[in-house]
């Protein structure tokens, strides 16, 4: 009966320490989120969005996609203060209304291009390597007003 005691106080005590250990965490596995780092008198934002890819340039893709989505539907309200955060599109459901028109919008080598621009002398990366993506950060300007503009002439926005 003791012989029994010990080994149930063993096993209790192997499944406590292994239970407890810490899980690992990888960049892959938290969203960033897009964060107004200032605004220009001409209409456009500077922000440091986050993308994640197989690879640097389709990080940097999806980064440019993320920021451009944000400023759409939800707003930029991470960072400074003092500017309009609201999205610039606040129609509910928007993206799935008008689903064929950005899907077409955010293809590749189409429209999202002409508003986000990357300063080539001023490129400010952040590389987080996990065991199979990189999620990289990267600083842009957003043209928020012309973004808008093409809104109303498209007719998404009234």
């Amino acid at each position: 009966m003791k012989y029994i005691n010990y080994i149930a106080i063993l096993i209790i005590i192997v499944m406590a320490s292994t239970g407890c250990k810490s899980k690992q965490s990888t960049a892959g596995n938290y969203s960033y989120k897009t964060e107004c780092l200032g605004n220009s008198l001409d209409g456009s934002q500077t922000v440091k969005a986050w993308g994640t890819g197989r690879d640097k340039n389709e990080a940097i893709e999806s980064a440019k996609k993320n920021a451009l989505n944000d400023l759409l539907f939800k707003g930029i309200i991470e960072g400074k203060s003092g500017f309009d955060s609201r999205p610039i599109i606040v129609e509910v459901n928007a993206r799935s209304k008008y689903e064929n028109y950005f899907n077409t919008f955010f293809s590749k080598g189409n429209d999202y291009n002409l508003f986000v621009s990357i300063d080539e002398k001023k490129k400010a990366y952040q590389i987080i390597k996990s065991r199979e993506r990189i999620t990289c950060g990267i600083v842009m300007k957003l043209q928020s007003a012309e973004l808008k503009q093409k809104m109303i002439t498209d007719g998404i926005l009234k």
